[in-house]
């Protein structure tokens, strides 16, 4: 090769290392813009923690530790198991039975719901292993036919969209995930012998193992996914149904082949979501109905044991199972339901530019849009669950509101009837043996705002169990209520609680301390049209049933209006006098502040007068809600709704004088302020004003996954966690105990929320978080977003595995317990989503419009108490809307309702930033919010602007009321790190392991262009010299 062909050669390598270096260098930034995120999908750790013991477990090893996971694991499973049909006492089992599993949901069954709260410890036990280990023998024929089945990949879908953190193998006959609409995995019994290795006589092998036969029916559950009502759900002509949460065609023929060939049938319901079991309830054949939820990493081992009688079930019901779940009124309006006509939402002098109004990029939302197109119009009001169910049962005895008319009725029916609409009742459940409860006093205080029951419960059976005690309230329904439009559920539940294991013959006594607020009604025109807290005078019947249905037969009993209950069991107590209203004794919150409406533009008639029907007591034929899918934007208040939409509550103006911009440096670290719980304490404001503004709007709209040290005051790095089953991690996951035998030990285990629930004992969710404050404390994780308590609004949810149930008093139980047990450890937990995130579809801006009764008695008042009484220092929003304003930055919401009625002094998070037209930085900074959910780490304003371009330095010090709200939020978030955990850790950078490897690759770069460069000048050298003696040559 000739020295100009090397040069050429050279050169290009030269320009190609140098490439590779400068690229590698660009890379350092992405990755260091994206640290944490890295270090949690790689399982390193960026930075070192000093620890001391102002915290400290209560576990003491992590063999402990370990062995706290099973023991609790377990025994949610056994407590949250639901025995809803027992024929014949067909359960318990023989130990040592021979069994068999029938169905693709008995080999691969869901222990947790898809996309953050996967089960992911190598050590969880499915059920098979669960049954074994129970003593059962299982049919190995039909557990290697779905094995093989089960290890068949399905076709790739060629036009899906892969997810940011990459796709997953989907297997073509496992219990899978969503699809619109909803595909069942169950594969036709013809496949065994076609596709699953199976011989012709595969049922042969039942004879060995004929004691029973257990049939698993499996929906699945995720985060950004959802069920649909009707034909958008399902193709019913394929499938056999007419919902996707009915049973279809190859489940039928599962149960048929279990019929034919074995005399106890038992059917396992491992969903979360409400499941169509009419016919199997009514089906002779089958023997007994169990639910089983998603029992986690050890919840089958508890399962097993009430399936072979080591324990009495005692689990209850969260949630009610009807006929037709398309039936329900809420779910008249649900899905993706679009304005037809867009073209006015648009804000000309926005600082975001013109954007799109749909929600780009699916449930992740996606690129700048103000994501405003989508909405829907729950008229269904507070008539969610069993208070729409049992209270129009209660109207049709006593004949009121013509709740016996057509409207609603399921299959067609001319006429509503309970019987015909409801197969299980919300709370019930059934036992291996019998109690006996008596409800032997209630105190009503209203000074102190509590009503305190108490109960004795005896087990009259002949073996050992735990029973759930279930406290209910009827209250007046008045002709005051009616003229206010104040709607009243003829039946509420206010408190539960359950016993220890009782023997035959044995009784304990229970108390039940029940809080006011969750009996009274909000009416939007008391105390002359400010809106708050009402008791109506009258009547208050108490009373302590098995379920929500028995209550309500009691209570019409002892009304005499019905023979079905029994009128001993309901307390009366009289509170005021009848015909008077009384809005004083909850006029304010437990901190003193004045509750009054705050949330009245959720309501789409605000905006539209007369648009939306309210469902009401008064006349439920004729307000049966009707789907709204012709809104438009329009009317007098046009410009209100449309700024709103675009997510414009706030704009930023030029107004006073920023001090201290760049700081102003008092010799405070946030170690100085640990564990100060005077947030009005004058060191906190100068804490706060020693951090130069840049820095402050960058630590929050660019919160990430941790929170990152600011310099100036000495803050640790706080990882933030997303799982309502555990934290995400493993116990040396941010670098801990690296060496322990136990290091790799992931802590994702528990069953989802909706198996905790239906335990119906607070007391379990308090031992859930106090064994999350131990993993916290161990793994070096202090803030977790989890206890999601959402309701159930609808059964077609695909996100509800992860919230408790539809009733938001047991909702509001579980949440505080378990954010307590946390807390007394140090650890956060942040209860999520705030608020409404009744569905997954479109969630990323979709605008649910509520009157806010129904949102104060549903979804607030699952979240209140563990705000307001618990002292929950962390709390995230939800994607969606309340009415038009984005609840990320609903003043009413986020300051009005949680910072001052609630007295709120934490951290508040947004859920994932997916889309900067939708998540503006002012605005949630306006309504509170603490942290930005970006993803990002250790970033500036440079970085911010990448987002939001106008959000440079001027424009922030140019608007101080802007200013001060962005530093009383962050006094907020770093006021909850000195009161937790974090006060136990100081902050060292450390360089893991894929950041070596990139430094050594960006060194090894430019390295070969040092040598390449080196040889194309020695090449060019040469050539010259050469040059030069040729040419004296010549």
């Amino acid at each position: 090769m000739g020295i100009e062909q090397k040069q050429v050669t050279r050169r290009s390598a030269v320009a190609l290392a140098l490439s590779a270096g400068l690229g590698l260098t660009g890379a350092h930034g992405v990755a260091d813009s994206w640290r944490g995120t890295i270090d949690s999908a790689l399982g390193t750790t960026s930075t070192e923690q000093t620890a001391d013991d102002k915290f400290t477990p209560s576990i003491a090893t992590t063999d402990d530790l370990v062995k706290a996971h099973e023991d609790l694991g377990r025994r949610v499973g056994q407590e949250g198991t639901v025995l809803m049909k027992n024929e014949g006492q067909a359960l318990p089992l023989a130990k040592g039975a021979k069994i068999t599993l029938l169905g693709m949901g008995s080999m691969y069954p869901f222990l947790g719901g898809k996309m953050g709260s996967e089960i992911s410890t190598e050590d969880a036990v499915d059920l098979v292993s669960g049954l074994e280990q129970g003593g059962f023998e299982i049919n190995p024929t039909m557990t290697g036919i779905y094995e093989t089945l089960g290890a068949i990949e399905a076709e790739a879908d060629p036009n899906a969209v892969t997810p940011p953190w990459g796709a997953s193998v989907s297997y073509k006959y496992r219990p899978n995930g969503f699809a619109t609409p909803y595909v069942p995995n169950e594969p036709s019994l013809d496949t065994y012998v076609s596709e699953g290795g199976a011989s012709e006589d595969y049922a042969s092998s039942f004879a060995e193992y004929g004691d029973a036969a257990i049939v698993a029916l499996s929906r699945p559950g995720s985060e950004g996914s959802d069920f649909y009502p009707g034909s958008t759900g399902i193709d019913s002509e394929t499938y056999g149904t007419k919902n996707a949460l009915g049973i279809c065609t190859n489940e039928r023929a599962l149960i048929q082949l279990a019929e034919e060939n074995f005399d106890k049938v038992i059917v396992l319901v491992n969903s979360c979501s409400t499941m169509e079991l009419g016919d199997l309830k009514n089906d002779d054949k089958i023997s007994s109905i169990v639910f089983i939820g998603f029992p986690g990493a050890y919840g089958t081992l508890g399962i097993a044991d009430v399936l072979n009688g080591t324990v009495s079930p005692s689990g209850c019901l969260p949630d009610t199972y009807a006929v037709d779940t398309a039936m329900a009124p809420a779910a008249q309006n649900f899905g993706s339901i679009k304005l037809a006509d867009t073209s006015m939402i648009k804000w000309p002098s926005s600082l975001m530019g013109e954007m799109d109004t749909d929600v780009a990029g699916g449930f992740l939302a996606g690129s700048n849009s103000t994501s405003s197109a989508c909405y829907l119009i729950e008229a269904e009001g507070i008539y969610t669950g069993y208070k729409y169910y049992e209270t129009r049962y209660y109207d049709s005895v006593t004949g009121a509101g013509n709740a016996t008319g057509a409207a609603g009725a399921s299959n067609g029916a001319a006429s509503w009837n309970y019987d015909d609409e409801v197969v299980y009742p919300f709370g019930y459940g059934l036992s291996y043996t019998t109690f006996q409860q008596t409800l032997d006093d209630v105190q009503v205080n209203t000074d102190e705002k509590t009503v305190t029951a108490k109960i004795t419960v005896t087990n009259t059976g002949s073996v050992a169990g735990k029973h759930a005690a279930q406290l209910y309230v009827s209250v007046p329904y008045t002709d005051y209520d009616k003229k206010a439009g104040v709607e009243k559920s003829a039946i509420q539940l206010i408190g539960v609680a359950k016993t220890d294991e009782l023997n035959p013959g044995d009784d304990q006594q229970l108390t039940i301390t029940a809080d006011l607020y969750d009996m009274a009604s909000w009416d939007s025109s008391s105390k002359d049209g400010k809106g708050g807290w009402i008791l109506d005078g009258g009547d208050y019947c108490f009373v302590l049933a098995d379920d929500a249905h028995s209550a309500v037969n009691d209570v019409l009993a002892a009304q005499g209006n019905g023979s079905a209950g029994d009128a001993s069991k309901v307390s009366i107590k009289s509170i005021g006098s009848e015909g008077t209203v009384d809005e004083s004794a909850l006029a304010k919150s437990k901190n003193g502040t004045e509750v009054v409406n705050q949330l009245t533009t959720a309501d789409v008639n605000y905006y539209k007068p007369g648009y939306a029907t309210q469902l009401t007591r008064t006349d439920w034929n004729g307000t049966f809600p009707r789907t709204y899918d012709d809104l438009t934007i329009d009317g007098d208040k046009q410009e209100e709704w449309v700024k709103s939409l675009c997510c414009e509550e706030y704009q930023i103006t030029q107004n006073g004088e920023v001090t201290d911009v760049n700081g102003a440096p008092a010799g405070l670290t946030l170690s100085s302020l640990a564990g100060d719980d005077n947030i009005d304490d004058a060191q906190w404001d100068k804490l706060i004003d020693e951090i130069p503004v840049d820095t402050l709007f960058a630590k929050i709209i660019k919160g990430g996954n941790q929170s990152d040290v600011i310099p100036e005051i000495e803050n640790p790095v706080v990882y933030q966690n997303d799982g309502p089953n555990g934290f995400g991690t493993t116990i040396s996951g941010r670098g801990l105990h690296t060496d322990d035998p136990n290091a790799n030990y992931a802590l994702r285990t528990m069953a989802t929320e909706t198996l905790l629930a239906a335990t119906f004992d607070p007391q379990i969710g308090k031992s859930w978080g106090e064994l999350l404050g131990n993993d916290g404390l161990w793994s070096g994780n202090y803030l977790i977003w989890a206890s999601a308590a959402n309701i159930h609004r609808c059964a077609y949810n695909g996100r509800n595995f992860e919230y408790y149930s539809e009733d938001p008093v047991l909702s509001s139980l579980f949440c505080n317990a378990t954010v307590g047990g946390a807390l007394a450890y140090g650890v956060i937990i942040g209860p999520k989503h705030f608020a409404f995130n009744d569905q997954e579809t479109k969630r990323g801006g979709v605008a649910p419009y509520m009157t806010e009764q129904k949102a104060r008695e549903g979804d607030l008042r699952a979240f209140r108490a563990s705000i307001e009484d618990g002292g929950a220092l962390g709390l995230m929003t939800s994607f969606c809307r309340i009415g038009a304003d984005p609840c990320n930055g609903s003043r009413g919401l986020l300051r009005a309702i949680l910072r001052d009625e609630w007295g709120f002094k934490g951290i508040l998070s947004t859920d994932m930033v997916s889309n900067p037209g939708y998540y503006r930085p002012e605005m949630c900074i306006y309504g509170g919010v603490t942290m930005m959910a970006d993803f990002s780490t250790d970033e500036t304003l440079t970085e911010v602007q990448e987002s939001w371009p106008y959000m440079t330095h001027d424009l922030i010090v140019s608007d101080a009321t802007l200013v001060e709200y962005a530093r009383q939020n962050m006094k907020y978030q770093l006021y909850a790190f000195a009161q937790s955990a974090a006060q136990n850790i100081k902050t060292v950078r450390v360089t893991p392991w894929w950041e070596m490897a990139l430094n050594g690759a960006t060194v090894a770069g430019y390295g070969l262009a040092a040598v390449f460069g080196a040889l194309y000048v020695r090449d060019a050298v040469k050539g010259a010299h050469d040059a030069t003696e040729a040419k004296e040559e010549n």
